[in-house]
This record gives C-alpha cells, sequence and structure tokens, in this order.
C-alpha cells in the first residue's frame, strides 16, 4: 500500500487531479510509523485493524471508522485476513475553502468514531458520506470526482461543527453565562471565527493581539480571555499555527532559502522562525526539509 516512502515520510501518489485515493485494502501486510500530508480516513468492512498513533492503539472493529490528520505519525497492523476501505486525500482540498482552515485547527490528531458510542449521531452521518464515496468512487460516473469532494466537505463540516457547538466530547467551551445563554455563546464564536479568518488572510502581515482585538470590538483583555475559552488556545498559538503550515507548504515545493521562507510565512526573523517552527514541530526547519524533501531537491 506504501508506494513511496522516504524515512518516516510517504508521499502518496493520487492519480487523479481531484487529489482523493481511496481501495479496498485486502493485505495481509503491516506498516511501520510513517505519516504524509494527506489525511486519512479508514473503516473495516471485514475482521478489524489495529492503528497505532504514538502510545495509543486503536483496535477497530468492522463498521468502526477512524480519521487520522494530516502530518500525524502513525502505524498499520492488519489481521491474517479481513478488508478495510482506506480513503485519503489532500487536506489542500479543504484549506482552499474560506472557514475550512479554521475548523480542522479546531479537530484533533485522530477521531474515532464507532456505532456504540455515537450520542451524538457522529458516525451515524460519517458512516453515509463514506458508503456514498466508495459507490461513486466504483462507479465513476460523471461528475463523481466533484461528487466525492461534495461528501468529504459533508463530513468536516458536520464534524466542525460538533467541535465548535459542543456535540463532541472534549468540545470547545465559550463563555457566554452559562448553559441558559446560547445565544451569547454563539454570537461569541462567531465573532471568533471573524478574527480566525482575518488571520487566515493576513498572517503573512505583522499583526498584533491588539490588531485583533480592536477588529473584533473587544479589549486586549476580553478578546484574549474569549479566544482562549473558545479555539482551547491562545491567539499567539493559533497564528503561529498558520506560519507554520505555510513554511511546512514552502520548505516542500519549493527551493527558496529558510530565511526568504520565514519572512514569506509571516515571521519576523529567522531566529523567532526557527525558535517557533522547533517548539511546534520538534526540529528545525532544516532538519525538515532534509530529513522530509531531499528527494525533492535532488530533482
Amino acid at each position: 500500500m506504501i508506494e513511496s516512502l522516504n524515512g518516516e515520510h510517504e508521499t502518496i501518489d493520487y492519480g487523479n487531479s481531484l487529489g482523493v485515493r481511496l481501495f479496498h485494502n485486502r493485505e495481509d501486510e503491516n506498516f511501520p510509523e510513517h505519516w504524509h500530508t494527506s489525511i486519512e480516513i479508514i473503516m473495516p468492512l471485514h475482521q478489524g485493524y489495529d492503528v497505532e498513533i504514538g502510545t495509543q492503539k486503536y483496535s477497530l472493529k468492522e463498521g468502526d471508522i477512524i480519521i487520522i490528520n494530516s502530518g500525524v505519525l502513525h502505524a498499520l497492523e492488519a489481521p491474517p485476513t479481513g478488508e478495510r476501505i482506506i480513503l485519503q486525500f489532500g487536506d489542500y482540498l479543504l484549506y482552499s475553502l474560506k472557514e475550512m482552515d479554521t475548523l480542522l485547527t479546531l479537530l484533533p490528531q485522530v477521531i474515532y468514531l464507532t456505532q456504540d458510542d455515537d450520542p451524538q449521531r457522529l458516525y451515524g452521518f460519517v458512516k453515509r458520506q463514506m458508503d456514498a464515496i466508495v459507490v461513486e468512487y466504483g462507479q465513476e460516473k460523471t461528475f463523481f470526482q466533484t461528487a466525492i469532494y461534495a461528501r468529504l466537505i459533508e463530513i468536516f463540516v458536520f464534524l466542525g461543527r460538533g467541535a465548535t457547538w459542543g456535540t463532541r466530547r472534549g468540545t470547545l467551551k465559550c463563555p457566554g453565562g452559562g448553559k441558559n445563554d446560547p445565544a451569547k455563546k454563539k454570537e461569541y464564536m462567531e465573532i471568533i471565527m471573524n478574527a480566525c479568518n482575518y488571520v487566515n488572510q493576513h498572517y503573512q502581515e505583522p499583526l498584533s493581539l491588539d490588531e485583533i482585538a480592536k477588529v473584533s470590538g473587544f479589549s486586549r483583555y476580553h478578546f484574549t480571555r474569549i479566544f482562549k475559552q473558545c479555539m482551547n488556545m491562545t491567539f499567539h498559538e493559533y497564528l503561529n499555527q498558520k506560519r507554520i503550515v505555510k513554511a511546512e507548504e514552502l520548505l516542500s515545493t519549493t527551493k527558496q532559502s529558510i530565511t526568504e521562507i520565514a519572512l514569506n510565512s509571516g515571521f519576523s526573523s529567522i531566529s523567532a522562525f526557527n525558535r517557533t517552527f522547533k517548539s511546534v514541530k520538534g526540529y528545525s526547519p532544516s532538519t525538515y526539509r532534509s530529513k522530509c524533501y531531499s528527494n525533492f531537491l535532488k530533482s
């Protein structure tokens, strides 16, 4: 199943312009820890399938669904017999849509859905979309790629709304006067989402907390408190995430110097870029480039 592996980094050849690959995997083969820039959805059809992410092992049963975010190290272990759907697609399909990059920031590294533990019907919705995607991919009717794209968007919008409005465990908690004031909570969340959209459009510029607070109509203190409660991270953490994502793209797809990438990603200096990148990714930008994209640089 893994066609091109450079160290721990897998390069996926989708074979189509949409950037989606789906197959019925029946291989009795284990795959070592690896990562890719694709989002991966695995759904066993017969027998189970084990997915390891860090120290956590997920033992999937028939019909379970696991969604692994892009850039997440994971290993796969197959039973002697069995079959599972494996869907991989480039996250750029979602990042190109307004608000979707903020939505993806809200989602965890892995989402594990089971039929037995589905109080908010997330599993049922995602399962129906996955079944429809499998049919579309197999029949290849007119506009089938667009139909698959639409189903994927529906899945992640549904999951994102669950994260935003508290229909998923470990949900976000916006202030608003308690359970009796849902309107206030919605108002705060919409303001924070607008602030995130502003950051998404201007993160390559010198942005300050005071500027974003003013755009949002809050004082610095009030905005800081609400942003942290709604997003489960500080404003600067969100801004740095956006800049690091851009830096990763430039490191992997261009031959720009580290200094150029730092400035083009919105960092004020190479030292700030190196420090932030290492704190987020665990290694320096140059190590990231040489480890994962040496084949690209030789081309």
